[in-house]
C-alpha cells in the first residue's frame, strides 16, 4: 500500500556575504520527507550557509529551527516544538558520512 506522507519538512537555505547593492537575496526551499533526503540535503549545503526548518504535519507547523552549517557541522542557532532535537539524528549521520569519507 502506498501511503502519503501526512508531514514534511521545508528546509530554507539562505546565500550569505551579500553586499549592499546586490539584489534582496531569496531562500532556496527545499520539501523533505524522508531521513536519507534530509541527510543528502544537508550534505549538500555549503559550509558558512544559513538555514531554517519548518516542520509540517497535516498543513500545520508543529516546529522551526535556524541553522548555521560550518565546516564540520551545523550550529543550531534556534529551536521550537518538534524541531527540538530534530536534527540530531540527521546531523550524527552525516558526521559519521564525512569521518568515512575522510578516511578513504
Amino acid at each position: 500500500m502506498n501511503m502519503l506522507p501526512i508531514g514534511h519538512a521545508e528546509l530554507y537555505i539562505y546565500p550569505e556575504n551579500t553586499l549592499p547593492h546586490d539584489s534582496i537575496p531569496m531562500p532556496q526551499r527545499i520539501d523533505v520527507t524522508d531521513l536519507q533526503a534530509l541527510v543528502e540535503v544537508l550534505n549538500a549545503i555549503p559550509a558558512e550557509t544559513s538555514f531554517s526548518v519548518l516542520l509540517v504535519i497535516n498543513e500545520c507547523v508543529v516546529g522551526n529551527g535556524k541553522y548555521f552549517m560550518n565546516s564540520e557541522n551545523a550550529v543550531i542557532l534556534h529551536e521550537y516544538g518538534a524541531c527540538v532535537g530534530f536534527l540530531i539524528k540527521p546531523l550524527a549521520l552525516l558526521r559519521d558520512a564525512r569521518q568515512r569519507a575522510a578516511e578513504i
